[in-house]
């Protein structure tokens, strides 16, 4: 299929729609869970959030080292604007690492290299049989569902550890419920539906993403 204008068009405002839901997300995240304002560059201390579990506790202080690294390594990265801007770029990787993963995962659904995951959200044929191997302990559904998710990442990380590694500093964050159901139903717009066949569609999402 060729690429033309109107094709190109739709992508685009796929992408764009969805980085502005993902930086919402992670911008809210950031304020509201970790203690990190986009805005002003206000860092909490870490010992100051004691709402956080041991894992999200990490994943604040994994944040605060990229952060940190992005400062030492930027001409100005020690002045307010320095810092800001740090912590720009650690929410933008974070957004556009889970919009990567996600496209990958629907065009690898179109070429049938995993089972049915996110075409139909937390209906596809992979989540129903994983849901029916794991049982109901695994606590609500939208947290079943992160966790298969989470286990599709783990399993392509073997040979794609560089998009799917749950553990790398570029992606830390997962969207929450409502977010995560907005992303989906932005993904499998009918509109969309023949580009996850097409080879060409994640290049033109990394263009687009970065396209002013």
């Amino acid at each position: 299929m060729a690429f033309d204008t109107e094709t190109r068009n739709r992508l685009q405002r796929f992408v764009s729609a969805a980085r502005k839901l993902l930086a919402s997300e992670f911008t809210k995240q950031f304020q509201s869970e970790y203690g990190i304002d986009p805005t002003s560059g206000e860092i909490a201390e870490l010992s100051s959030l004691e709402h956080l579990d041991d894992g999200r506790r990490n994943t604040a202080h994994l944040l605060r080292e990229t952060i940190a690294h992005y400062q030492s390594t930027e001409p100005g990265g020690q002045t307010e604007k320095g810092l800001v801007a740090a912590i720009d770029r650690v929410l933008r990787e974070q957004a556009f690492t889970v919009l990567n993963r996600f496209a990958a995962l629907r065009m690898a659904e179109e070429r049938k290299l995993i089972l049915e995951s996110i075409r139909q959200g937390d209906q596809s044929e992979g989540f129903q049989i994983y849901q029916h191997g794991t049982g109901s302990g695994m606590g609500e559904r939208h947290q079943q569902y992160r966790a298969f998710l989470f286990s599709i990442f783990d399993e392509l990380s073997l040979d794609l550890g560089v998009l799917f590694d749950r553990f790398s500093p570029h992606g830390l964050l997962f969207p929450r419920p409502e977010a995560l159901g907005e992303l989906l139903t932005q993904l499998n717009d009918i509109d969309l539906a023949s580009l996850w066949a097409e080879d060409e569609t994640i290049g033109w999402i990394y263009q687009y993403w970065n396209s002013k």
